[in-house]
């Protein structure tokens, strides 16, 4: 199955939750098809114990739901699906923080190589926007502070 964009609101808990560059993958590979334990664990090259750990506090904490169960040879089979991709934290007053900052991140994994490529993407996307700012129409233009960056993060193995 593609991968399509699901945004879900979250709390500061769940946040906490998917703060990490292993669920962060976890829950990519989940959006793209309903998958075991073991077949994350395999596709990530990581134990199936500690990915199963990962499922399951993501499932805990209702970033993911148990799509189907199968039994096979006296196995009990569970498929997780992400319930989203994109996440708002919400604030105590139950309003996203996106409705005063849209905000975005994720964690990824890339070679030298795809860093630049990425870099020079970004260059190129803030190019456009720039551009269109500077064109003579005013009228329903309002103006926006745009950041990027790009920390080198440590990966958690469990």
């Amino acid at each position: 199955m593609d991968y399509i964009k699901k945004t879900m609101d979250v709390n500061l808990e769940q946040q906490k939750l998917i703060s990490s560059p292993l669920r962060v993958k976890i829950i990519y590979l989940l959006a793209m098809k309903a998958m075991t334990a073991k077949q994350v664990a395999d596709e990530l090259g990581k134990s199936a114990g500690s990915v199963h750990y990962h499922i399951q506090q993501l499932y805990n904490g209702g970033i993911l739901e148990l799509e189907e169960t199968k039994e096979n040879r006296g196995i009990i089979e569970k498929y997780y699906r992400s319930k989203a991709t994109h996440f708002n934290l919400k604030t105590e007053e139950e309003k996203p923080v996106t409705e005063r900052v849209m905000s975005q991140g994720t964690y990824i994994s890339l070679t030298e190589e795809d860093r630049k490529e990425l870099q020079d993407d970004i260059d190129l996307l803030f190019l456009k926007y720039v551009k269109k700012s500077a064109e003579k129409s005013d009228q329903d233009k309002v103006s926006y502070e745009i950041n990027f960056s790009l920390k080198k993060e440590v990966e958690e193995e469990s």
